[in-house]
């Protein structure tokens, strides 16, 4: 999670974290939600009568335009598309709309990387990992916590991905 990252590494980062419920009929072989499927949560149901509320009008957006700002081919969306993706998402406007990678960034993806770590590992041992360095264990004493537990991982025969998609 080091540099900035652009507005479509900030989307791709979401879709690759999120994920459809287990048992879901996927063609996608990673997974992800098809840009559509977001588009259409947007538009339609709970959440597109709560962004109407919020933004005073109705906030459309198709899976093409989402697909053209996971690409960077669009670079400078309104704020209410914005808005409606970080809504679908669970996560703060702020996230999408930050010009640096200031702490309010670095929070959410931490956040973000211990949600596929849970997925990934197993909630138990990301709750051990997180337990032990909020009993105040050093930044480094953490580090050296999390290498240990990716190197038993490993002798087990569990892999990880050690960085989360950009």
């Amino acid at each position: 999670m080091h540099g900035r990252r652009s507005l479509a590494d900030r989307l791709n980062l979401l879709f690759a974290t999120f994920k459809p419920p287990d048992g879901a009929n996927r063609a996608r072989s990673d997974g992800e939600y098809f840009n559509s499927e977001i588009a259409e949560r947007i538009n339609k149901g709970p959440l597109a009568a709560q962004l109407r509320q919020e933004m005073d009008a109705p906030v459309t957006i198709s899976g093409a335009y989402i697909g053209e700002l996971r690409s960077g081919k669009a670079t400078d969306p309104r704020l209410s598309h914005l808005k409606a993706l970080a809504m679908a998402f669970g996560v703060p406007t702020s996230y999408l709309i930050a010009d640096g990678d200031g702490p309010e960034v670095h929070d959410i993806e931490g956040d973000l990387q211990r949600l596929r770590a849970m997925r990934e590992l197993n909630v138990r041992k990301v709750v051990l990992r997180d337990v032990l360095g909020r009993t105040g264990l050093s930044p480094a004493s953490q580090q050296a916590l999390d290498s240990v537990l990716r190197q038993l991982l490993e002798l087990e025969g569990i892999g990880i991905d050690p960085d989360p998609p950009k």
